[in-house]
């Protein structure tokens, strides 16, 4: 598994940023491996978001501790970001890279395509105390 994440695959001070993932693909389909040493964190838990509707829009918030890595399975995603006053768009696809997201970085997703699939891995178990809505300080 590839992670190197390049100066311009970066924003707010390295707070998000993507991490290249090695896919395998062949005949049968498309294999993602994640093994989870080598990840920037050890998984607490994990989730899906699927049978969103193209315009849907997910997330809405951030966090104020732990980091969460956003993989999109199938489809296309875009990902707006907000860290202070500084703002940033990615889209995320199920042939490129993940996005890495530390705390303090609002994040919300619109989910582009019909059947799009979105993979998250957080660093901690869900609290909804740990939340804070745009606008609002970050930690």
């Amino acid at each position: 598994m590839t992670l190197a994440a390049t100066t311009q695959d970066c924003w707010f001070d390295g707070k998000a940023h993507l991490l290249h993932l090695q896919r395998h693909r062949d005949a049968r389909g498309c294999l993602l491996p994640l093994e989870f040493d080598q990840l920037p964190f050890a998984p607490q838990r994990l989730f899906t978001v699927s049978e969103a509707d193209p315009g849907t829009q997910r997330g809405g918030h951030g966090h104020r501790r732990g980091q969460q890595l956003l993989v999109c399975l199938a489809g296309r995603i875009d990902v707006a970001l907000q860290c202070g006053s500084e703002r940033a768009e990615v889209t995320l696809d199920s042939n490129g890279p993940a996005l890495l997201v530390s705390a303090g970085v609002w994040g919300e997703q619109t989910y582009v395509e019909q059947h799009s699939v979105l993979l998250v891995l957080a660093s901690d178990p869900y609290d909804a105390s740990s939340y804070f809505l745009q606008g609002e300080p970050a930690p």
